[in-house]
Order: structure tokens, then C-alpha cells, then sequence
């Protein structure tokens, strides 16, 4: 079983010009202010819109001015030595939430573009050619590249995980070269065992999954969605990868519902606040006993 990783804002936090989610979101709320209280991210999101929306009714606000705000706010996020570590091991995919580039800056080589999408993102991928190695950056979410993708409100999220549900049922369609493709239902794909990856879904089926940095949030609709469509055909014993959820604390409620949906949970110590070394330790537990990771 191959081995693919799954990074969120985590690791970017450790890059000495950090970017967080209530700093972004502040900085679109402008001077129209308001407490998040406990809106997720996506329903504060679409409350910044909305009311955008309604104080330029007449000039028609264009919600594209918000994502080319979110793009240029992220555009200098610096990479870091746990980026370089995740970049120097055996893995070929890396999905993450990001739509910043920290990951190919740790890489240091330009990529080859190969997603023809605007909005959405399930085929958005960047491939890396290092030697004879190749590795793949799969921006889940979107990227800063083109901000029409960039994936944060509930328009959005809903219209993604569509899309999703689509590529599981295997009614999705998109083309290559001009020639129409059709992929397989999910179900087929599990029992002949055998993946198109037209895709990052296919991964969630046909990989070792290993979360890192990453809270799961409850506004993740898409990634909670496919963990438990992955469950359910797990109870049908169609499963036959892991995923791994990597953290340093988990409280007891979203403990106990990945673990239902069959997620290993693999808690890792902080000490005094030292995020880099808890992620070093981690990304050991990622490796087999016979690897260790480098220095950076």
C-alpha cells in the first residue's frame, strides 16, 4: 500500500510570517467588524460576503475581490524545515487544504501544471520531477495561482462536495485532450482494486492517508463527508487502506467519531510548547522502524 499525506494550516504556522485563518478573516471583514462567536469558518466566511454584497448593491460586488484578497495575504507564506522533512520522504502525493505554495517552495523546483479546472478542485494537481522522482501536490481547496478556486464559504464547500459525490458514484465527467472521460463508480474501483486517480478522492481509497497539521474542523464538510462514505463501504468490507490522523490532543467527542469511521488516532506529546519537534516526532511515526528522518 503506498503512503500519501494530507497537511493543513499546522505546519504553516511554524513559517516565521504566518498567516491565521481570524487574521484573514478580519482583514476581509474591513471595518464592518463582528465577533465569529462560534460560526465555523465557512458561515463567517459567507456573513463577510453577504454583507459586502448588500452594502454594494447597486455596483454589484464582485466575490472575486475577496479571493484576490485571500491570495495576496498568502502569497509570501515562507516554507519551513518541516515542509523540507514531509519533502524529503519516499511519499509521491501530498494533498493539502493550503492554497499557499510553502510545500513546493520546501521542493525548490518549478512545477507542471495539470489541472484545466476554474472553480473546483478535484483534479487541481502540480507535479514535481526531482531526479527520477516525482511528487504531486493535489491543493485540495484551491490555490493562490487562481483565486476563483480558492475554497472557504459554504457556496463553495457545498458545491465541491458535489462534485465529490459525483466522482464516488461514478458520474463524473470531465475531458482530457478534448476526449470526454467518465470514471468508474467507487464501489467498482474497490472490489477490482484498481484506481484511475483522475483524482485525489481515489487516494482516500487506494493509499495509506496520514493527516498532519490539520484540525478536521467541523466546517470540513468534504473530508467528513468522504471519511464516512469510506466507513460505510468499509462496513462492507470493500476497505482495504488506513488512514491516520496525527495530533497532539483531541477532545473526546471528535476522538470518538473518527475512531468510528475507522480512523487510527496517533496523539503525539508537546513539550513546553515546542510545535517543531512534535511534528518531527510525528512524521518519525509516519516512517517505517528502519527510516529515520534526517536533520534538518
Amino acid at each position: 500500500m503506498t503512503n500519501t499525506v494530507l497537511y493543513g494550516n499546522g505546519l504553516n504556522r511554524l513559517s516565521n510570517n504566518a498567516v491565521s485563518w481570524n487574521d484573514l478573516l478580519d482583514e476581509l471583514k474591513g471595518s464592518n467588524g463582528f465577533d465569529n462567536g462560534r460560526l465555523p469558518y465557512t458561515m463567517v466566511y459567507e456573513r463577510i460576503f453577504m454583507g459586502k454584497h448588500k452594502a454594494n448593491e447597486k455596483d454589484k460586488f464582485d466575490e472575486l475581490d475577496l479571493k484576490i484578497k485571500i491570495a495576496s495575504s498568502l502569497a509570501e507564506q515562507e516554507s519551513n524545515e518541516i515542509f523540507e522533512l514531509l519533502a524529503g520522504m519516499d511519499f509521491e502525493n501530498y494533498l493539502t487544504t493550503n492554497y499557499d505554495y510553502a510545500f513546493e517552495k520546501a521542493i525548490g523546483v518549478l512545477p507542471e501544471i495539470l489541472s484545466t479546472e476554474d472553480i473546483y478542485s478535484l483534479r487541481r494537481k502540480r507535479r514535481y520531477k526531482i531526479g527520477n522522482d516525482v511528487k504531486q501536490l493535489w491543493n485540495i481547496h484551491g490555490e493562490i495561482d487562481n483565486p476563483k478556486s480558492i475554497m472557504l464559504g459554504l457556496d463553495h464547500y457545498c458545491g465541491s462536495l458535489s462534485k465529490i459525490d459525483s466522482y464516488v458514484k461514478g458520474t463524473y465527467k470531465h475531458s482530457v485532450d478534448g476526449k470526454p472521460i467518465q470514471v468508474a463508480p467507487m464501489k467498482d474501483k474497490l472490489r477490482d482494486q484498481e484506481f484511475c486517480h483522475a483524482s485525489w478522492v481515489d487516494l482516500f481509497f487506494s493509499s495509506d492517508v496520514h493527516i498532519i497539521g490539520f484540525g478536521m474542523d467541523y466546517s470540513e464538510t468534504d473530508l467528513w463527508w468522504l471519511l464516512n462514505k469510506r466507513a460505510r463501504f468499509a462496513a462492507e468490507n470493500l476497505v482495504k487502506n488506513e488512514i491516520y490522523f496525527y495530533s497532539h490532543y483531541l477532545d473526546d467527542e471528535k476522538k470518538g467519531l473518527l475512531e468510528s469511521f475507522g480512523v487510527n488516532i496517533v496523539l503525539a506529546e508537546i513539550c513546553s510548547g515546542d510545535y517543531k519537534s512534535m511534528y518531527r516526532a510525528t512524521i518519525e511515526k509516519m516512517l517505517p522502524p528502519s527510516v529515520s528522518v534526517r536533520a534538518a
